[in-house]
């Protein structure tokens, strides 16, 4: 039997980064994958590239920044954000965020929207939320929450907001002042507010070529390896491959919903936790045409239900060109499920098609444009649904899982919200946690 001080289950950002940040040797990480990546890869499908599900780069973070600069060296390319929504029962664009840019929707909706804000304005003693649903009408009023932010909401995370909680929206829905929502109602503003105003993208090799850069600061990678049990006692991981390594330290940046396929005689009361663990699936449906310019847009958000299967789409070639073939273009287009709503359609090609129809209904693709390539691409889990009873839940399973020498990390480790930036930042918190142990 192979032993190691520090093993790292997965090789994505968190694990590879752990691993580029700890300051001892002694560590191997082992990913099922035949590459590293996790879900910050990409597929070429027909000369198209296509991540798995749209990435884009930028933090607020200073080591982050440098880090992802130095690993990516000239292959970076700055864009500034041209995101919108769409409305198709008035086949019209306005800029993201909504409630910043109300300029050209009907009159009859912006009165709603600026009297909803307003009241909420005039009233400062207002009860505080206790949901996510109640969040939206008291930060932003009626019209905001009832015209978009419900809708959109209820599309993403396949729930009523009332059973979320609202601690995780930080930087994730902008607020802008009042004086902004007005100069943005009556008149147009190209003024970008909220997160990623600019972002970052690799001119060659889509967002792969980021964990393959990590990955060169790596050592002791084993890839093809499927986690089949861990023994916390024993401190020992069997492999698919019937390897089993033991350990000193356990890094888990896989998927917590897991553990009970991995860890027998789990307490009941941390059983029950991982099972109340909420999240949602996307399928991302990857459709690639023969002609150039498709869009102008980076992305755009789809709030009505009824008439869109997808609830937000990108174009991978206003990133890069080199996603796409010289003289086309492609479009990823999001759909999302979870056991509380699943698909409305069923099977790849069934999937494909609705996103043709919906693209084709906004006026996106063309009825005769020529396809030349087509995919889905799963991501489950996608995003971490933050119900009620979230931070319960997690804190039991954290707790349980660290009084072992197990550390869990990364986006569905530490069952977190993350972008790229705090998944690179979660594998340097642990190393830097193990350093400290060494």
């Amino acid at each position: 039997m192979e032993t190691t001080k520090n093993l790292i289950l997965g090789a994505g950002l968190t694990g590879l980064s752990t691993g580029y940040h700890l300051k001892s040797d002694d560590y191997q990480v082992y990913e099922k994958l035949h590459e590293v990546g996790g879900l910050c890869r990409s597929e070429e499908v027909n000369g198209f590239l296509f991540d798995y599900a749209p990435h884009i780069l930028y933090t607020v973070n200073p080591y982050a920044h440098e880090l992802i600069h130095t690993l990516l060296k000239g292959n970076l390319e700055i864009k500034k954000r041209k995101a919108f929504i769409y409305h198709g029962k008035y086949d019209l664009y306005t800029q993201f965020p909504y409630q910043a840019h109300l300029y050209g929707l009907p009159a009859k909706d912006v009165i709603e929207c600026l009297s909803g804000l307003v009241e909420v304005l005039r009233n400062p003693d207002r009860p505080k939320p206790q949901n996510y649903r109640e969040w939206m009408y008291w930060r932003f009023g009626k019209g905001i929450a009832e015209q978009l932010m419900i809708p959109y909401a209820e599309r993403i995370w396949t729930i009523d907001p009332k059973y979320m909680n609202f601690n995780w929206i930080d930087r994730r829905v902008p607020e802008p002042d009042f004086e902004s929502v007005l100069r943005g109602a009556l008149q147009h503003e190209d003024d970008r507010s909220g997160f990623n105003q600019e972002f970052w993208y690799p001119i060659e090799g889509a967002i792969e070529s980021l964990p393959v850069a990590l990955a060169k600061g790596v050592k002791n990678i084993h890839l093809n390896q499927t986690v089949t049990h861990i023994d916390p006692k024993a401190k020992q991981v069997t492999f698919s491959t019937g390897k089993v390594v033991g350990y000193q330290n356990l890094v888990y940046t896989l998927s917590l919903t897991h553990l009970p396929h991995f860890i027998d005689d789990i307490p009941q009361h941390v059983l029950d936790a991982i099972n109340g663990l909420q999240f949602n699936q996307i399928e991302c449906v990857n459709i690639g045409i023969n002609r150039p310019d498709m869009s102008p847009y980076h992305w755009l958000y789809f709030h009505e239900a009824e008439d869109f299967i997808f609830h937000r789409i990108s174009f991978p070639r206003n990133a890069s060109e080199k996603t796409c073939p010289p003289g086309t273009s492609s479009v990823c287009c999001e759909i999302s499920y979870s056991k509380h709503r699943p698909l409305r359609v069923q099977g790849r090609e069934a999937l494909i098609q609705a996103t043709i129809d919906g693209l084709i209904k906004a006026k996106i693709m063309r009825p005769d444009d020529e396809i030349l390539a087509a995919d889905v691409l799963t991501v489950d889990p996608a995003y971490v649904i933050y119900d009620l009873d979230y931070e319960e839940n997690v804190k039991t399973i954290h707790e349980w899982l660290v009084s072992l020498d197990i550390h869990p990390a990364g986006r569905f480790g530490d069952w977190q919200y993350y972008n790229m930036d705090h998944s690179i930042l979660a594998g340097k918190r642990i190393a830097d946690l193990l350093n400290d142990k060494a």
